[in-house]
């Protein structure tokens, strides 16, 4: 699950991203990025019903049925132990996708 930490990060980022479409809005006249909303917003909008606790991002990340039962992907290394899989899709594809649409803000 997500703990307070993750949850912090991922707060950092979603404000940053609604400060800097603040400031856009305020730059350009008429310019509406109102569907840019908050990672929190997102997860509300797209599992509507379907979390039990709603109230913060980290509750819907850990409350979502949708996520029950993922784990971080693992490999077997030596003597019955395992590292995370950092070549996994999610890390290779989906994390940097989303960290190029923050930077290219």
């Amino acid at each position: 699950g997500v703990e307070e930490f993750s949850e912090s990060v991922l707060m950092g980022l979603t404000n940053e991203v609604q400060a800097i479409r603040k400031k856009m809005e305020e730059m350009v006249p008429g310019l509406d990025l109102g569907d840019a909303g908050t990672l929190h917003q997102w997860y509300l909008d797209s599992y509507a019903g379907q979390m039990p606790d709603s109230s913060s991002l980290r509750m819907c990340m850990n409350t979502n049925p949708g996520y029950r039962g993922l784990t971080h992907p693992c490999k077997d290394v030596e003597d019955g132990k395992f590292m995370p899989d950092l070549r996994y899709r999610y890390l290779t594809e989906d994390v940097p996708t989303g960290m190029c649409f923050n930077k290219g803000l």
